[in-house]
């Protein structure tokens, strides 16, 4: 008598966390149910490549293993570059920076943002850019030297851009 196999695999595995399904739920966290924990983004990530801290698939594995508040509360998913490298290499067409966007949206809505990030929008909120108290009379000079504007109050004009789409008055909404 022979036994009957099923050969049909699933499209993609169902994991049981209700994390992974909430980043799911995301706009572009689409793909964490696609991934199959190869290591492919680790081996192309270029943050990966100077830090042994940073570990894409140890990321989503956290993900999936429904680790969810050492994930919002860690500096990690911030540290993503945008670089797609990962994307390009990865065979199940998994996106991680998508899915880390949507862990960083989360994040950002319950109030995880690392200090050092939240530093950085304070910054860009205050000035309009990073470098304003860095800007000295010597790139005055040579802006003017090149024929190009000295004053750069155009900055203003982006946070006020900035704070009436996505705050109110400043304050997040």
């Amino acid at each position: 008598m022979t036994e009957h196999v099923n050969t049909e695999l699933p499209a993609y595995h169902e994991p049981s966390s209700s994390f992974a399904k909430e980043i799911e739920l995301e706009p572009g966290g689409s793909g964490i149910m696609h991934c199959i924990q190869c290591g492919m983004c680790t081996a192309s990530c270029m943050v990966a490549n100077m830090t042994d801290r940073y570990r894409p698939r140890k990321l989503i594995q956290k993900i999936l293993l429904g680790k969810r508040e050492e994930v919002l509360t860690s500096e990690l998913p911030w540290l993503c570059m945008t670089c797609r490298l990962c994307e390009e290499r990865c065979q199940e067409d998994v996106d991680p920076t998508d899915i880390f966007t949507a862990v960083r949206e989360i994040a950002a809505r319950e109030g995880y943002i690392p200090a050092v990030f939240q530093n950085a929008i304070d910054k860009v909120l205050e000035d309009g850019w990073m470098l304003n108290d860095s800007y000295t009379d010597f790139e005055e000079d040579d802006r003017s030297d090149l024929g190009l504007d000295a004053d750069l109050g155009w900055n203003t004009e982006f946070v006020k851009k900035i704070k009436k789409r996505y705050f109110k008055g400043g304050i997040e909404v």
